[in-house]
């Protein structure tokens, strides 16, 4: 690159970004010149009059490093502010922000001060620099007019590494940042909410959920160590750092303390003054790593790691209260052996080492509906014996050569005194002020199996821990279900009953499976029984008797005509159209297929490809976009995340799920759909159209052109039909219906097309020239229907909570003064033909 180019290219930068490359020009030109103390803000340049420093504040940054590291910052956080917000807003915001964080973090500082708070005068005593309180004050007003998704995403993720640095490193200029950020958040709803955006809040999905939550336990995990590995960490609960790291004590101190003769307080010390060595540093790291490996496994909605992060966090939570106890107790003894000699400790921070597991632990207690993908069947079992038998061979050999090493012992071992003292070899050295072994190492040996007992057995657990957050495979009832769809799951929802969530029942000779969940005392099937025509039809009398021998009320819920005249008496209400098209003879030409011709020859005019692939083989550029664009649409909708028959993401990970994506020239995924197969005898003879999702700003008609080209790809290879799915209380020619329940739910289809779009998607696959067949929701008891609709509307929306059930309220409301009725499509005769189920998601 010639020195040409480079000026072209800083020219460039200059036009887009001015107010982003003067900054970095500024923070470059400035690092040898003035003192940054000179220019740096605070309580005491406030207090004598220089107020200008709020401003110079943000011309520096301290030392070379932190002007490298600044730089770096201020490119990547105000330079994607600043293209899309424009040069003006963003300058205004970097400058208020700076102001505003100066002034705001210098008072807090002040008022600290004023209460006799030590931490205070630390802050009242330090002098700032850097725009980074600026910068990220002009990100979080930003985010503001992003997308829900995006918006979420910034502020939590900021937000708790700002607060996570401020509550264990402390420094004065965590505090201005994080001023800084709060500063932006509310300059940015105040904007919203002029623009009459105040409440455009989407929901969280399952996914973005989890993987909020995980965040938090792993930032809690990593906070001590950020304060231990921190030259000076002040912060209100740096305390705890020290029950994860603590330093040996001088020579100086040692003697003073024994020489004063406290036994206690000389034994805490002396063991301390032997933590040396690579075992001691393990011993504080590896009890992270595993909550690190916890937090994987919440990110996946694993059941197992909520239930070990809950129980890890628990006896911290326990531990914790126990530190806290003695600290109360004996206040400044407890802090001196915490390495914490601080005057006018704040009661907040003396509650730090109980506060930090509790609020993890509430916080997992209250989302534990978010963690339900279960372990592969008999993984607890195996789980438990790798664990137990790895410990018991550390423990074995730990006593075996403790005792043999009995000369090298302060006090004479036995396997009883070996055993007492093994909780305490688990804990961080930091513990050893509330929790001494009782057996002190005088020699090499002796003091390498003291140090590396505990670090041995947290590398089993964090070893073995493994095992339950990783991919379950398939086992027991699961597998059985899984062969039996394999060989006779020929209905489009057959496919549904190998998915989480399901349980499985299986009739007396094993060739028909149920797949049902139970809510509220309601056992709701998925659809049809799978296995032999002869099978299923006894199937259908035998479960619905084996559910109310169990006090269940059996609900066939989406099922055909099959199971209806298999359950002679019982009620019928119908609760979507299934639409589906057979295969052979299948071509779009003629008027009535100008919108799916259309569709395709445009995306070959623009270039865009259809790409066929599994979601493990999917590379990952691509997979982020779908995930992204799956969680831009949920939260853009402002809805609830619908389950049961309505699968996202979590569904797309089975091998046997194809999914066919839209990909731009530019590599940019346009939408994606998956597709679930449908098999006779063990072939393949059909696929059913499961997940649908739009990126947004998508070119219209991308729908269409995915659905239009795997009709005519399952065509090519030889498959019957293709189902489209339904559209649950969206009925062609639903003017007819003559019961009194069958018109309320057609009443209830068009009270929520504004915000579901039921008879929108039902208009939408009108497109394909469908045929039609009835989806039934068979009872035995008018009685049962009140219990049977809140356990239908539970399945669907398990995680609806009462403030989102407003919400959605408020929405529907609106939108139906706002939004006409989707037109209806023609009926065509309904032949017969596989189930039904609602694919989500912005079709059309």
């Amino acid at each position: 690159m010639t020195p040409a180019d480079l000026v072209r290219g800083a020219g460039r930068l200059l036009r887009r970004v001015p107010v982003t490359a003067a900054l970095v020009l500024v923070l470059v030109a400035g690092a040898g010149g003035a003192s940054p103390s000179a220019l740096g803000t605070g309580v005491g340049p406030l207090a004598a009059g220089r107020w200008w420093t709020l401003l110079t504040a943000g011309l520096t940054a301290a030392g070379p490093t932190g002007v490298v590291v600044t730089v770096l910052l201020v490119a990547a956080l105000l330079g994607p502010v600043e293209h899309r917000w424009g040069s003006a807003r963003t300058a205004v915001a970097l400058l208020g922000g700076q102001l505003a964080a100066g002034a705001l973090a210098s008072g807090v500082g002040a008022l600290l001060e004023a209460t006799g708070d030590r931490w205070g005068r630390l802050l009242s005593a330090a002098v700032v620099v850097g725009p980074l309180p600026g910068v990220l004050a002009a990100v979080a007003a930003a985010s503001a007019s992003a997308t829900p998704l995006v918006r979420r995403r910034v502020r939590v993720v900021a937000g708790v590494v700002l607060v996570m640095l401020v509550l264990y490193a402390g420094t004065a200029g965590d505090v201005h940042r994080l001023a800084g950020w709060g500063v932006g958040l509310l300059a940015g709803a105040v904007a919203a909410r002029a623009r009459g955006r105040g409440r455009d809040h989407g929901p969280v999905s399952r996914r973005e959920s989890r993987a909020l939550v995980a965040l938090v336990v792993a930032a809690a995990a990593v906070g001590p160590l950020v304060a231990a590995f921190s030259r000076d960490p002040e912060g209100p609960w740096a305390v705890v750092s020290h029950l994860f790291v603590s330093a040996r004590p001088g020579a100086g101190l040692l003697h003073q303390v024994c020489a004063a003769g406290d036994p206690s307080d000389c034994r805490v010390l002396t063991a301390r003054s032997r933590l040396r060595g690579p075992g001691t540093a393990l011993l504080s790291v590896l009890p992270v790593l595993v909550q690190l490996v916890l937090a994987e496994g919440l990110r996946r909605g694993r059941r197992a790691a909520w239930t070990g992060a809950v129980l890890l966090t628990g006896v911290l939570t326990v531990v914790g209260s126990v530190v806290v106890a003695a600290v109360l107790h004996r206040p400044a003894e407890a802090l001196a052996l915490l390495d914490t000699p601080r005057a006018g400790l704040p009661t907040f921070a003396l509650w730090a080492p109980l506060l930090a597991p509790a609020t993890v632990l509430v916080l997992l207690l209250a989302t534990r509906s978010r963690f339900a993908v279960p372990a592969a069947p008999g993984t607890a079992r195996r789980w438990a014996a790798l664990a137990a038998g790895g410990l018991a061979l550390v423990v074995l050999a730990y006593v075996a050569t403790g005792v043999l090493l009995r000369g090298d012992w302060a006090q004479r071992p036995t396997v009883a005194r070996l055993l007492l003292d093994l909780p305490a070899r688990l804990l961080p050295p930091g513990y050893l002020g509330e929790v001494l072994p009782r057996l002190s190492p005088l020699h090499g040996a002796a003091r390498v199996l003291a140090d590396w007992t505990g670090v041995a057995c947290w590398a089993v657990l964090a070893g073995t821990a493994w095992a339950v957050v990783r991919p379950a495979v398939p086992r027991g009832d699961a597998v059985r279900a899984r062969e039996l769809v394999a060989r006779h799951g020929e209905g489009p929802l057959s496919f549904m009953t190998t998915w989480v969530g399901n349980r499985w029942w299986f009739s007396g000779d094993g060739q028909a499976v149920v797949a049902f969940r139970v809510v509220g005392g309601v056992a709701l099937t998925t659809g049809d029984p799978v296995g032999t025509p002869e099978a299923r039809e006894r199937a259908v009398p035998e479960f619905t008797a084996w559910c109310l021998s169990r006090g269940w009320t059996p609900c066939w819920y989406s099922v055909t005509d099959a199971v209806v005249a298999a359950l002679p008496g019982a009620r019928r209400v119908q609760v979507a159209s299934e639409t589906w098209l057979p295969l052979g003879e299948l071509a779009f030409v003629g008027r009535r297929w100008q919108d799916v011709r259309t569709a395709m020859n445009r995306a070959a005019r623009d270039g865009v490809q259809a790409v066929w692939t599994r979601w493990a083989d999917a590379p990952l550029a691509l997979r982020e976009q779908v995930a992204r664009s799956s969680e831009e649409w949920l939260a853009g909708k402002g809805l609830p995340e619908m389950g049961f028959t309505l699968g996202g993401l979590d569904e797309l990970t089975d091998p046997a799920v194809r999914c066919l994506l839209a990909v731009g020239p530019g590599g940019r995924v346009h939408g994606v759909t998956s597709w679930l197969p449908a098999s006779r005898d063990g072939v393949r003879v059909g696929w059913t159209l499961d997940l649908m999702r739009r990126s947004p700003g998508c070119p219209p008609g991308t729908m269409e052109f995915l659905v239009g080209t795997a009709a005519l790809t399952f065509q090519d290879e030889g498959a019957e039909f293709v189902s489209l799915s339904g559209a649950p209380l969206a009925l062609p020619g639903d003017d007819a219906a003559d019961d009194v329940l069958a018109r309320l739910l057609q009443t209830t289809g068009r009270l929520m097309e504004p915000v579901y779009g039921f008879r929108s998607l039902l208009s939408f696959k009108a497109k394909f020239q469908p045929r039609y067949r009835p989806l039934w929701l068979v009872h035995l008891d008018t009685a049962d229907l009140p219990r049977i609709a809140g356990a239908v509307s539970r399945a669907y929306l398990p995680h609806l909570s009462p403030g989102q059930a407003l919400r959605l309220g408020r929405t529907l409301l609106a939108a139906r003064r706002t939004r006409p009725a989707a037109p209806q499509p023609r009926p065509v005769p309904p032949p017969s033909g596989p189930t039904a189920e609602l694919a989500v998601a912005g079709a059309g």
